[in-house]
This record gives structure tokens, sequence and C-alpha cells, in this order.
């Protein structure tokens, strides 16, 4: 089977004017001849030559881009590790329980829930009021001590067990608080 039943496309023949045109007859013969001369000589050779040498340079390139795109990929797994270990850090410490154990440390107290409340601000009054309220500092004002509020770490001071263990109990008179 042929022609437009099978599927394939139709190829209509070249009509004979088109095919006999000035313009036509002209490149048939300059092509004609520039083909024969390249395939009977040694045209033939240089041709081949270039397009051998053309494929190589091309692979090598292509080699080489490969090599830059694996070490890329090298470098992009490394940055990601190190991303995954800096999210994970961030992680620690933004944790609500570190940051309350922090300020235990510093002697900051967490306020009862009736004792917190908003303000509401007033640009230009409360600027003016401020600068009423502006006094000299009271020299003679002490202030008060830090309070502990960080919890007992259980450390097991127990002379037995230090006997049996010294390093033990060198790391707990280290890790205990100092009260």
């Amino acid at each position: 089977m042929s022609g437009p039943a099978a599927g394939g496309a139709v190829v209509l023949p070249l009509p004979v004017r088109v095919l006999n045109a000035p313009f036509t007859r002209a490149a048939r013969r300059r092509t004609g001849s520039v083909l024969d001369a390249l395939l009977a000589g040694r045209g033939w050779i240089a041709l081949v030559f270039v397009l051998l040498v053309g494929i190589v340079f091309f692979n090598v390139d292509l080699l080489r881009m490969n090599r830059e795109i694996a070490a890329n990929a090298d470098r992009i797994a490394v940055l990601n590790r190190h991303i995954a270990r800096d999210r994970l850090d961030v992680a620690r410490l933004a944790s609500t329980q570190r940051i309350q154990e922090s300020a235990a440390q510093l002697g900051l107290v967490q306020p009862a829930p009736g004792e917190v409340r908003y303000l509401k601000a007033r640009l230009r009054l409360d600027a003016h009021m401020a600068a009423k309220r502006v006094t000299a500092p009271n020299l003679a004002y002490v202030a008060p001590a830090p309070v502990d509020t960080a919890p007992e770490s259980p450390v097991a001071t127990d002379p037995a067990a230090a006997a049996a263990d010294p390093t033990a109990a060198a790391t707990a008179t280290t890790t205990a608080p100092a009260g």
C-alpha cells in the first residue's frame, strides 16, 4: 500500500518548469561540479579529516563540561550538608527550653500570667511625659544580686561512688553549680 492510505507523506514531483528554471539549472551545475571535484580528488580526504577533528574537539569539550558538572554536583552536595547542619544548629539554638535556661542563668524570671500587659503607644504624649520625668541618676543605689533560678543538677556526691571512680568525682565537682 502506498500513498495517503499508508499514513505516510505524499511526495509530489516538482513541476518541470521549476526544474528547468535558470536558477535551478545554475545551482545544479555549480554543486554538481564541486561535489564531483571533491569526491574525485584529495579534497575528500581533507573534508573527512576536518570532520573527524571537529568530532574529536567536540567530544573533548563535552568531557570537560561533564567533569565540571560532576565537580559542581560535589560542591552542591557539600553545601547541602552544610546547610542541613546549620539548620539543625539554628533549630537547636532557637528552642524555647534553651532560651529559658539561658535567661535563668542571666537571672531573668518568667513573669506570672497576670503581670503581662500591653501598652498603647501615644507618640507625642509619651515623649513629652518621658522628658518631664527625666532625673539625675542616684549614685547611692546598689542593684540587688541576681536570683539563681536554675534547677539543681542531680549529681551524685556519694563518697563510696567517688572512691570507686575518681574521674566521676572530679567531673561532679566541676559541673556542680556554684551557689
